[in-house]
């Protein structure tokens, strides 16, 4: 990424939802996760709000990440890109029933005598 946003202190391992790491999360490709690998650390920073912007480059990407507008800028696309694959893996799918049905006893089965038939 040709940028001058701050490399980060050190590797960017993304929140736990990727336990096996970004570039394997299925995500992201090369570059995009090289990228969050690298300067991670700064872009989390200043989207929380832990750092603040040094330069012109980190003023406009904490300027433009918060609002719901599509940017051109590439680390915003690449964080926006983040923060909606670690909305999507929170999100669960599954055919079970839901715990209020689930945890209700099951209905007694009629007893059906041989000389009904």
């Amino acid at each position: 990424m040709d940028t001058t946003i701050r490399i980060g202190s050190r590797m960017f391992l993304g929140d736990i939802t990727f336990s096996h790491g970004i570039s394997r999360s299925g995500y992201f490709n090369k570059r995009e996760s090289l990228d969050l690998e690298m300067y991670g650390l700064t872009l989390e920073g200043l989207y929380s709000g832990v750092l603040s912007p040094t330069n012109e480059e980190e003023q406009l990407f904490v300027d433009q990440v918060m609002v719901d507008e599509p940017s051109n800028v590439y680390a915003v696309k690449l964080w926006k890109k983040y923060l909606e694959a670690i909305q999507k893996s929170k999100r669960r799918h599954g055919f079970m029933a839901s715990e209020s049905k689930s945890s209700a006893p099951a209905p007694a089965l009629a007893e059906v005598e041989m000389d009904d038939f």
